[in-house]
């Protein structure tokens, strides 16, 4: 080195920028994964609220209008059609003898296919078919209270009558019913009753026969005998009272 000259200083150096590039993608990348739950959170709150109103409008489909009153219960007692079951007509009640149900009593509706007509029963009974009279088209079903805890039991045939079905010929078939005199209730119905409550027991016997409306000619035979515990009377009158009340 030349002396006399002073010594040149060297440019300071530069520090090189600091990558951020690491702490960048962390970021960006928690920012997706808060967004990815979020819309997730948002279509689960969306499905919820569109199920919580479907059932709401099931609800109130299925509710009754207020102020209307409760039909008799579907048919419980058997697996048919729909397409051939009568239906329950409103009608005032024809009085057989006893006890006919209240307004508002629980019942269960009793429908069999190619009837014509249908009735009630206490709720909670149940009807199986049954052989009770033998005769043209019969049919028939035993009905017994839930448990079947004791012997009561209301038995509902159906037949033809014979044509012509006058006086003499529904004498004649009246006859399958009770053994015994028979009173007569009207001018198409006579049934026997037999009451003894010192020895809790009780029976009904009715015959009636009807057509498909009041006044038209006489078609069918409808048969009710009910028995079981004098305590149980009211049930059985009041299922033998809604089939005359239904059957015109």
């Amino acid at each position: 080195m030349p002396q006399g000259l002073p010594p040149q200083r060297q440019p300071p150096q530069q520090q090189p920028p600091r990558r951020r590039n690491g702490v960048r993608t962390a970021i960006l990348s928690l920012v997706a994964f808060l967004a990815v739950i979020v819309v997730v959170l948002c279509g689960v709150a969306a499905i919820f609220l569109a199920t919580g109103d479907d059932q709401n409008e099931s609800a109130s489909s299925s509710a009754p209008a207020q102020g209307e009153s409760a039909a008799p219960a579907p048919s419980r007692n058997a697996d048919q059609s729909t397409d051939e079951l009568p239906a329950y007509k409103k009608a005032l009640p024809v009085i057989v003898t006893g006890a006919i149900f209240d307004n508002g009593e629980q019942t269960d509706l009793v429908q069999r296919e190619n009837w014509p007509f249908a009735f009630r029963v206490p709720v909670g009974w149940f009807c199986d078919q049954a052989m009770i009279v033998e005769g043209r088209n019969n049919d028939g079903v035993e009905c017994r209270p839930p448990g079947r805890a004791n012997d009561s039991v209301v038995r509902v045939g159906i037949r033809d009558c014979e044509s012509p079905c006058n006086s003499d010929i529904q004498d004649g078939m009246t006859g399958d019913v009770a053994s015994g005199t028979l009173i007569e209730g009207d001018a198409t119905t006579a049934y026997a009753e037999l009451a003894n409550p010192k020895d809790n027991v009780y029976s009904l016997s009715v015959s009636h026969f009807f057509g498909s409306q009041p006044g038209q000619p006489l078609r069918w035979q409808v048969i009710v005998q009910g028995s079981g515990p004098h305590t149980d009377r009211a049930a059985i009158q009041k299922v033998a009272n809604d089939i005359r009340t239904q059957t015109p």
